[in-house]
């Protein structure tokens, strides 16, 4: 049979199969509404309309489908995110791309990662890849901007990071910020691309 692959004594599904990708886009909408506990063979083959036993087909685990899940995301973030970093204002751009919404599932599959060590050595191994991108951004823009700011590309980079993850869970948790942080951030990132 053209395309199927046999792993270990069990016929897989082929790796390009519209099934496989259906079982990849569910996964991220289970782990981004419903977070990482709901992400089980049943809720993931229902989200993509498909018998839970199709699962196991594609996937020999749900690690491994959580895995595949992660790498597909990652790859298309750090395209985007090198986009950003090369663009006219790299600290704003970044900025833009990590707030998003869609960073809700960052932070799930690191709550994953913490359970699952082949999905935290894919997560530290795509981090260090978004740190170099940003990090090089911002050493592009910083110096640039004439501006005596007094920190480095890797701790602007940690406070950008840190903040987006904060506001995400706050605002997941129904807690609005107060004293308009989200004006404070943007008027802070306009102190800091302000050319001379």
């Amino acid at each position: 049979m053209a395309g199927i692959v046999l792993m270990a004594g069990r016929r897989m599904g082929p790796p390009d199969a519209a099934v496989r990708f259906q079982l990849l886009d569910a996964t991220e909408r289970v782990l981004a509404r419903d977070g990482y506990p709901a992400v089980t063979s049943r809720n993931v083959g229902a989200e993509a309309g498909v018998d839970q036993k199709l699962v196991f087909y594609y996937f020999r685990t749900m690690e491994d489908l959580v895995v595949a899940t992660f790498h597909r995301r990652s790859e298309d973030f750090l395209a985007r995110l090198r986009e950003a970093a090369e663009s006219d204002e790299p600290l704003r751009a970044i900025w833009q791309l990590i707030s998003d919404r869609s960073g809700r599932l960052t932070i799930e599959f690191m709550a994953m990662g913490m359970r699952h060590p082949v999905l935290q050595e894919e997560v530290r191994r795509y981090s260090a890849q978004a740190n170099a991108i940003i990090e090089a951004g911002l050493a592009r823009q910083l110096p640039a901007t004439g501006a005596d700011v007094g920190i480095t590309p890797a701790f602007a980079n940690f406070l950008l990071a840190s903040l987006a993850r904060n506001l995400l869970v706050e605002e997941t948790m129904g807690l609005p910020p107060g004293d308009d942080i989200a004006g404070q951030i943007a008027a802070w990132i306009d102190r800091l691309t302000k050319h001379p």
